[in-house]
């Protein structure tokens, strides 16, 4: 074999070779673009549920602000028409209505005020424990009493 062939042989895989790998980093090359492209995508789709989200979520505090103007008003007319009863009631019956309404005081500004201890409600004189006490119950000698005789 010549030399000038081997340099040939050579020269043709080596062109065979860079080939192939510029084939494979074209393939990877718009593998990476497409995965680039899906999340740049993906990235717009995920912003305009955002803008959905924001806007409903808009749409929802004004309704609630709505609701709760609505509910003022609403107790306010009712807090006249209350008066007018208990004016109207004054006047035809002995049957007094109060004019303010009681409200039952919010879980918020409810204060527990009774901070005493448990009370004992047993039945026991001076000298015997109480239902509370760790000592109260039957005793260990008093099973024996209410066990039955039995034959041996």
């Amino acid at each position: 074999m010549n030399l000038e062939e081997f340099n040939i042989i050579i020269f043709v895989t080596g062109a065979i070779l860079g080939c192939i790998a510029t084939l494979a980093i074209k393939s990877a090359t718009s593998k990476n673009a497409n995965k680039l492209s899906a999340s740049s995508s993906s990235a717009a789709t995920i912003q305009s549920l955002q803008q959905d989200l924001d806007k409903k979520q808009v749409i929802i505090d004004d309704f609630i602000a709505d609701s709760s103007k609505q509910l003022q008003a609403t107790e306010k007319h009712l807090q006249a028409l209350r008066k007018a009863l208990a004016s109207g009631a004054s006047q035809v019956s002995n049957v007094s209505i109060a004019e303010t309404a009681t409200q039952a005081p919010s879980p918020e500004s409810e204060v527990i005020t009774d901070t005493a201890p448990p009370r004992d409600y047993a039945l026991k004189s001076d000298s015997d424990e109480g239902m509370l006490s760790e000592k109260f119950g039957l005793d260990g000698n008093s099973d024996k009493e209410f066990e039955p005789k039995r034959a041996v």
